[in-house]
């Protein structure tokens, strides 16, 4: 199989046990769960399906030498995936943590064909489900990994901020199975497009918005018994025609205000607005300096600064109104 990825360009994929993962079912429902959490019209920007993102860590783990576990690993990560992605952690699990999918993995996972896929060529289905164990690919905040450097990158395709890509990745090594940028340049770089993306993209005013109306249509769906949880192992698109269809005017006036636009203002009021939250990502990148690793924050003041800075505006209580 030749990937033409947008990230990475072309990678050939010859193992047979990815092959086979890629094609199954329960993986290919992946091309209809989008990464940030509601399809485009919805979003009002460029977005990408966590089967993008599944296979971009794939690449990236096998470009940084890591071993064919931790490979299947990483395109396996996100497989529990529910239909709108987080905004499941708005409807009944914690925007602050963002959770819900690991707290369901391996029940996700035990019930699909991914199994025995993997018992056929002689992985271990617990192993490979263990993810924290493989140190390519999840690593606590702020350590670098597959995971948050690929859905970075992806992100800053999307805006059209694609033009440091290549660079970023020509930093990348992988040093006793820690992922970090042999260049304090590169870091930074990094690290300044990840707050950048943090503020504006993530967990941005609208973003925020738009995550509370998706979650509280979904909640009234759930209520009236449109759709059942069980649901959301579905496709975002397949919820979004039953939500569509209906005809309840709450449900068909959120999703007019998501496809169509609205307008949002911060409020100081008694009695006015909404305090939404969202959970704060920041990253403190590995940087290989004179045959050891330093994280970038340690000889770089400005990026200290700037993580500050990040942390204090994101604990901020904010009112907003939606118009």
């Amino acid at each position: 199989m030749l990937i033409n990825d947008n990230v990475y360009g072309y990678e050939e994929i010859k193992e047979p046990v990815i092959l086979e993962l890629i094609n199954s079912p329960t993986f290919q429902r992946l091309k209809g769960i989008t990464q940030q959490g509601m399809p485009k019209e919805y979003f009002h920007r460029e977005v990408f399906s966590r089967f993008d993102h599944s296979i971009g860590v794939m690449i990236m783990l096998k470009r940084l030498g890591a071993d064919l576990n931790e490979q299947i690993a990483g395109l396996l990560h996100d497989i529990s995936h529910t239909a709108f992605s987080h905004v499941i952690d708005w409807v009944i699990g914690d925007p602050l943590k963002e959770n819900y999918q690991d707290n369901i993995l391996f029940k996700i996972l035990e019930k699909s064909e991914i199994p025995s896929i993997l018992e056929k060529y002689n992985f271990c289905v617990k192993k490979i489900a263990n993810f924290e164990s493989f140190t390519l690919l999840e690593k606590e905040v702020p350590s670098l990994c597959a995971d948050r450097i690929d859905y970075s990158l992806r992100e800053l395709v999307c805006l059209n901020r694609n033009s440091d890509i290549k660079f970023l990745i020509g930093n990348l090594i992988s040093v006793g199975g820690q992922i970090a940028f042999k260049t304090k340049e590169s870091a930074e770089n990094f690290g300044r497009s990840y707050a950048k993306l943090q503020r504006e993209s993530w967990a941005s005013n609208e973003s925020k918005v738009r995550y509370h109306i998706l979650a509280e249509i979904l909640r009234i769906a759930l209520d009236n018994n449109y759709i059942r949880m069980e649901d959301f192992h579905k496709t975002d698109y397949e919820i979004l025609s039953i939500l569509n269809n209906t005809g309840d005017d709450n449900i068909i006036k959120g999703l007019s205000k998501l496809r169509n636009g609205f307008a949002i203002k911060e409020t100081i009021e008694e009695g006015k607005g909404l305090i939404l939250k969202k959970k704060f990502r920041y990253v403190d990148p590995e940087v290989y300096v004179y045959g050891k690793l330093k994280n970038l924050s340690t000889i770089s003041k400005e990026y200290k600064k700037l993580i500050e800075e990040e942390k204090e505006q994101s604990s901020r209580i904010i009112k907003v109104e939606i118009l």
